[in-house]
């Protein structure tokens, strides 16, 4: 199932219209109307409103394993989703990876608790792209430069250049497209 597909499985479950849940969403019917039919890309701050309106999570629009409903969040939650990148012209099944920020290696770009949106497709290494690495067996985070896939830095100052010359195995898994922070 695609992105649009599971967005309308999600609107149907809930029993809503296009044009009720593009109320929601703050974005037009015919917006919803395109991501919905695969021909438009739902943006970050669409995906999150998903989540916090409606209780959709954002890895079941990821992954088929997961459970299509979350506990819906307070709407005191307040998030901020922030573009640092291109995606693609279609976002299809498995084109974005939602990947969860664990270490404070990258501040203060990313933060510990944020969510990025990788597109997996993207793994043409640009210089000072952030980008998804699975680096002897661990996913991280980490700022390619230099044209060299050996050079990759962290972003925190004190810790700047320290890892810089990778041994063993880098997999590039995609560039980082969005980040989403919760205030």
């Amino acid at each position: 199932m695609n992105y649009g597909d599971k967005i309308r499985t999600a609107r149907k479950e809930l029993r809503i219209t296009q044009k009720e849940m593009a109320k929601s969403l703050e974005i037009s019917q015919s917006y919803l109307c395109a991501i919905e039919l695969g021909k438009m890309q739902a943006n970050a701050k669409v995906i999150f409103r998903l989540e916090r309106i409606f209780g959709i999570k954002t890895e079941w629009l990821a992954q088929d394993e997961v459970d299509i409903f979350a506990e819906k969040l307070p709407k005191e939650s307040r998030y901020i989703a922030s573009f640092i990148g291109d995606i693609g012209s279609s976002v299809d099944e498995g084109k974005l990876l939602l990947f969860n920020v664990t270490s404070d290696n990258m501040e203060p770009c990313f933060l510990i608790g944020d969510a990025v949106l990788v597109d997996v497709t993207d793994k043409h290494l640009k210089n000072l792209g952030v980008y998804l690495f699975e680096i002897e067996s661990k996913t991280v985070l980490k700022r390619f430069i230099d044209g060299e896939l050996e050079k990759l830095t962290n972003d925190k100052p004190e810790r700047k250049n320290n890892d810089m010359i990778m041994n063993g195995s880098i997999k590039c898994l995609g560039r980082a497209v969005w980040i989403i922070r919760k205030l």
